[in-house]
């Protein structure tokens, strides 16, 4: 029962290349077991579902950036004050009263994925875990306005899996799944603010944007024989994506009446170049009893090779966010993000977020918030092979404490994401498999005034 290859393949029209070698035929063994000759033409057919879940193009809110918006669970584009501002809302950096260094670090991201009765009611599950330095930003006042600087990772995942399954009716004695999948996408690029009098502004970041992504996944069948020959299946896949272009950001602050800020940011990521290449082998071979013992007898290998360099589609996503100062103590903040419909939706997608900051003193502050990462593919339908094979909704959670002194700060922060949807794992099954998402990260993150 291989698993789905619909993604790692893409929807795309690729250059093809195939080569078929067949050592030493044996279809005697397949012709006595009409079984084991249906599921092998299956296997060939498809490979290990390599789609990621923690980092992938199906959610756009994978990883908070910077200290304070951390803390506030990403409601930040009202606020954007500081060197993280130059990602959330660069209009808001005008306002910062000195120049500003600061670097964040997720000190450690980890995520596990559970899809429910995938084998023989058995549950295939999935983790990753990763050690991700996501966030540095410089903010220096230039001119009329405020110059910045600053590099983010959106998204990061380390996965690297070994799994078997026993006694599976539709995978043989013995299925094992070697998995490892490598994505990380970066954003650099310079920014610059205006501040048209206190209670306007106006800022551009232009991020060069970089997305790599390198995945190898491997399993291997055991079918038993009516005779006394076993047969052994194997497949490995390999793909790799690269993806550069720009992601400018636009971004407007507005303060209508005292205590209240509002922002606005417009953006869309426009690729200049992108390349997937894939690379697919198996094999087949038996082993057969003999007098001397147990001899390991190839069959058949095939290779293809898949290579695009068709440009993946981004959203024009719109951020709205509102931040009301109650007290010098205490400050509430909200964004909302209006995404362009994408994969096969009808409607835009919406994700929202919301944070609470509380002075417990001069030097200490509280953060705490909590956002939604919707995924942008339809819901799965019933009896239907789904060109998009899953959707799960992820909730998650902030919270966080800083430390003050006069000219710096340290933040302490960690976050958890709760996800629950369907996805349809194996390929050229209609089954439909409940799924379930935890993950947790650990962040800290120091700033300085100058």
């Amino acid at each position: 029962m291989p698993l789905n290859n619909r993604d790692l393949i893409g929807k795309v029209k690729p250059e093809v290349k195939s080569f078929t070698f067949y050592i030493s035929p044996s279809w005697k063994i397949f012709k006595k077991n009409p079984y084991i000759t249906f599921v092998s033409l299956q296997i060939v057919m498809a490979t290990l579902l390599t789609h990621s879940v923690f980092a992938d193009e199906y959610h756009y809110n994978n990883m908070l950036i910077g200290d304070r918006a951390s803390g506030l669970a990403g409601a930040y584009s009202a606020i954007a004050d500081d060197p993280s501002g130059l990602f959330y809302n660069p209009a808001g950096i005008v306002y910062a009263t000195t120049s500003n260094i600061s670097a964040n670090m997720n000190a450690y991201n980890v995520s596990q994925t559970r899809y429910k009765d995938v084998l023989g009611g058995q549950d295939w599950v999935r983790t990753s875990a990763a050690l991700v330095p996501n966030f540095f930003g410089i903010t220096q006042p230039l001119g009329s306005g405020t110059l910045g600087f600053s590099y983010a990772v959106t998204d990061s995942i380390l996965e690297d899996q070994d799994q078997t399954f026993n006694d599976i009716p539709t995978a043989g004695t013995k299925f094992t799944m070697n998995f490892n999948n490598q994505t990380t996408v970066n954003n650099i690029g310079p920014s610059y603010a205006l501040a048209f009098n206190d209670k306007i502004s106006i800022g551009l970041t232009l991020y060069g944007y970089n997305r790599t992504e390198e995945k190898i996944a491997s399993q291997s069948f055991d079918f038993p024989n009516t005779e006394t020959n076993n047969i052994y299946h194997w497949e490995n896949v390999y793909s790799s994506v690269s993806e550069y272009g720009i992601n400018p950001i636009l971004g407007f602050m507005i303060t209508p009446i005292e205590k209240v800020s509002l922002g606005l940011t417009l953006s869309k990521i426009v690729l200049l170049h992108s390349s997937t290449k894939t690379q697919q082998s198996c094999a087949t071979s038996y082993l057969e009893e003999t007098s001397t013992g147990a001899v390991c007898q190839p069959n058949s290998f095939n290779r293809i090779e898949l290579a695009s360099n068709s440009k993946r589609k981004y959203p024009f996503t719109l951020n709205l966010g509102a931040a009301y100062f109650a007290s010098k103590t205490l400050m509430v903040s909200s964004s909302v993000w209006i995404y362009e419909a994408m994969n096969l939706n009808k409607s835009p997608l919406v994700n929202a977020a919301a944070g609470l900051e509380y002075y417990i003193s001069s030097r200490f502050a509280i953060r705490m918030g909590g956002y939604t990462n919707f995924a942008n593919t339809p819901k799965l339908a019933q009896n239907a092979v789904n060109e998009f094979n899953e959707h799960i909704d992820i909730v998650g959670g902030t919270m966080s404490l800083s430390h003050f002194t006069r000219t710096s700060s340290i933040t302490f922060g960690a976050a958890g994401t709760y996800g629950r949807g369907q996805a349809q794992v194996v390929d050229g099954n209609t089954k439909i498999q409940d799924v379930e998402y935890l993950g947790a990260s650990i962040f800290i993150s120091a700033s300085n005034s100058f």
